[in-house]
């Protein structure tokens, strides 16, 4: 996981936002709350779209495929999860393999 990635530093920098929001006003948000750099960066990153809460936005979140190693076993169960059923075609499309 990067500094970039880490869901605790996303969590900081977004805590007291309201939503739903826009990619803009989450990028601004984290932005104005302090952020470091590779926060904003991976922020930027984010579809367009609109996020209903934060998890939305931690699932979106563009991440490098290496990382999928560091990443624990629930985390990618909860990824595969959001892949197939319900969760498709939301946000994090981007994340299904095709």
């Amino acid at each position: 996981m990067t500094k970039a990635t880490d869901p605790d530093l996303i969590r900081r920098a977004l805590m007291s936002l309201d939503y739903p929001a826009d990619k803009e006003s989450v990028v601004r948000h984290a932005a104005g709350a302090g952020a470091e750099d590779p926060v904003i960066r991976a922020l930027s990153a984010l579809p367009l779209g609109t996020y209903d809460n934060l998890d939305e936005i931690l699932r979106s979140v563009p991440r490098d495929p290496a990382e999928g190693e560091e990443r624990s076993a629930s985390d990618r169960s909860m990824q595969a999860r959001e892949r197939t059923g319900a969760g498709r075609g939301r946000i994090s499309e981007h994340l299904r393999e095709h």
